[in-house]
């Protein structure tokens, strides 16, 4: 029973890193395994149980419905494993390690990330972006160990920390005829040429609730799959856009205006699942954005950490 046990363990732990990694080849490197050492573990467990966990696709492989069952126990069953380990070596400092992020934006993430590295230079960080859905999927799907985004606050899987408040302002071209101005209303900007954000963007979703509040409706003339996009689009002058403040600071390649009716707000959070909460690399991330300083409203400072 007990040698069954570990090889069921074993056949789970290759399809886990096959299913984390997308292919064989780069699980085998991970695991340190032969390339057909790993697929004949993967094969068994499917054959045990009868059931098809993967679809091969040439070099990548994508789960089925089964295999996304099963990864999603995988990932909580390697978080233990890792919990374990963390707990037996408490009375040690935090061991080399690595930390998987997803944030909405890099604006001002990198001053937080310095401040971890500078007390925790031997833990590896690894950092995806994507809108807020995409940030918050990675991390329900246990891709990602923390992510920073908005709107999850209330979630009941997810454990956060507010980082920041920022407000939206608005942004044009240079050359554009609003650009002399300091201020502007969002009844101004109806029937106006607009840069907007994909579907699944928190940002977009406010923004939208700000101008039907305002009752106006601006012309989307481009949607755009990132921030950074929609301030190039806005420099060319395609159309005005809307962006956090944190984002437009000290760029001189567009002009940006206050709001002067109404506000478009949004919190940022730290966040982690619930049940990831006390693994000391996750805890110590947290310890970090907990001593950040009480008054953050200095972009400058919040930039540079």
């Amino acid at each position: 029973m007990r040698a069954r046990s570990l090889m069921i363990y074993t056949q789970i732990r290759a399809f886990d890193a096959v299913a984390r990694e997308g292919s064989f080849s780069r699980a085998a490197e991970v695991l340190g395994l032969t390339q057909p050492a790993l697929t004949i573990q993967v094969k068994a467990l499917e054959e045990r149980h009868g059931i098809k966990l993967l679809h091969r696709e040439g070099r990548r492989v994508r789960l089925t419905e089964a295999g996304e069952r099963l990864y999603s126990l995988s990932r909580q069953l390697a978080s233990l494993d890792e919990l374990i380990e963390e707990t037996l070596a408490a009375s040690q400092e935090l061991q080399d390690g690595s930390l998987r992020l997803a944030v909405d934006g890099p604006h001002i993430v990198m001053g937080l990330f310095a401040r971890f590295m500078a007390l925790h230079p031997r833990v590896r960080l690894s950092v995806s972006t994507g809108n807020s859905r995409m940030v918050r999927q990675a991390l329900l799907d246990r891709h990602v160990d923390i992510g920073i985004l908005p709107g999850v606050a209330d979630h009941p899987h997810i454990h956060t920390m507010p980082l920041w408040h920022h407000r939206g302002v608005v942004i044009v071209a240079n050359n554009h005829r609003w650009a002399g101005r300091r201020s502007i209303s969002l009844s101004e900007l109806d029937g106006e040429a607009m840069i907007g954000r994909e579907d699944g963007s928190m940002t977009q979703k406010l923004v939208d609730a700000a101008f039907a509040r305002a009752r106006a409706k601006p012309r989307y003339v481009l949607e755009l799959g990132s921030r950074e996009a929609l301030c190039e689009a806005v420099a060319a002058g395609l159309g005005h856009g809307i962006v956090w403040e944190l984002e437009a600071y000290g760029s001189g390649r567009f002009t940006t205006l206050q709001l002067s009716d109404g506000e478009v707000a949004s919190t940022d959070y730290v966040a982690c699942l619930k049940s990831e909460r006390m693994r000391s690399v996750v805890k110590a991330f947290f310890d970090v954005t907990a001593k950040l300083p009480d008054d953050r409203s200095d972009i400058r400072a919040l930039r540079s950490g």
